[in-house]
């Protein structure tokens, strides 16, 4: 393969379960000599994935920016799976440069093992250094395939083969007898006008059958909350008993989303009773659509982050342009 392109493999947690296997500067060694030439090992944290924040994805994504300004072609992120798809989501929303980033699931469990991983990150240079990764956006590749982080959801973190998936459209690609093949496009989530300078806090609470509503009442008296995800229940139904909780929210300013709490659910007007859906947005509830609880804490996150008034966040979590040339967008 002929390519003088440079790719930065950045370590941002062990690769392996294994401790005999934990040195990620033997990744190298595993790959063929003529893929091994075009990357660079760059060790940025060792944490697990699930010691991870949001403030701290910001930092990497600040980090992958610098890599790209030292004319990197691309970038491939090793780190444990646990929150990988989250990870991923986010970096998505802020990376607007047309060079790959690719997380690589290194994690393989059981008898596919290190192996399994290794054909991931093979998999993983070999679609960066491909002209089809370009403008394709931030992806993660697990069991072969290229998952778009838009839409990437783990499946079972002990399955061999079915880790991750995209439920509702597919892979965009797969390593096909040692070559990559995209299969399809992807479309690229609307951009933030500016670059948020802060993560505020926003929390989730999940719908249960009449549970729920002693951590709601501690959420809306927190005043250092900023933003709050509800998960109800169907198409975005919630307990009557939270209502007044919510209204507290609501009127502190707070930002409050609805979405649903199904697999692959969506909120919609289906009944008007107390709590549900249709109630909660005429009393000011915005709708998250089709984004699950925690895409709707990442974009909500961002956008408060980012200055956007009640009407740009009510337009940025349903993936509705939030252009700077309106100013009643951002404060």
């Amino acid at each position: 393969m002929e390519c003088k392109s440079k790719l930065a493999i950045l370590i941002s947690g062990s690769f392996s379960g294994d401790e005999d296997n934990a040195d990620p500067y033997s990744l190298l060694r595993y790959l063929p000599e003529d893929l091994a030439k075009h990357c660079e090992l760059i060790d940025w944290s060792c944490q697990p994935s699930s010691h991870y924040s949001m403030p701290l994805m910001l930092e990497m994504s600040d980090m992958f920016n610098t890599l790209i300004e030292k004319d990197y072609a691309g970038i491939i992120v090793i780190s444990g799976t646990g929150v990988m798809s989250e990870m991923s989501y986010m970096a998505d929303l802020l990376w607007q440069n047309p060079e790959p980033v690719i997380f690589a699931n290194l994690m393989v469990k059981g008898r596919a093992g290190l192996e399994e991983g290794l054909k991931n990150l093979n998999c993983s240079v070999l679609a960066a250094l491909s002209p089809e990764a370009q403008n394709i956006g931030v992806l993660v590749c697990s069991s072969g395939e290229l998952f778009a982080a838009s839409d990437v959801v783990m499946i079972d973190p002990l399955s061999q083969d079915n880790i991750f998936q995209s439920v509702r459209k597919g892979s965009l690609g797969k390593m096909i007898n040692g070559n990559i093949s995209f299969t399809r496009t992807n479309c690229r989530p609307e951009f933030l006008a500016r670059r948020p300078e802060r993560i505020p806090l926003v929390e989730i609470v999940t719908a249960s059958m009449g549970g729920g509503e002693k951590a709601i009442a501690a959420i809306s008296n927190d005043k250092e909350i900023e933003g709050f995800v509800l998960s109800g229940f169907g198409t975005g139904n919630i307990l009557p008993s939270w209502v007044p909780h919510v209204r507290n929210l609501i009127r502190r300013r707070v930002p409050v989303a609805i979405v649903s709490r199904c697999f692959q659910g969506q909120v919609a007007k289906t009944g008007l009773f107390e709590g549900s859906f249709a109630k909660l947005v005429d009393m000011g509830v915005l709708s998250g659509g089709k984004l699950s609880a925690n895409q709707a804490r990442i974009r909500m996150s961002l956008g408060i982050g980012a200055g956007l008034t009640e009407l740009g966040l009510s337009l940025y979590l349903l993936n509705k342009p939030v252009c700077d040339d309106t100013p009643a967008l951002y404060k």
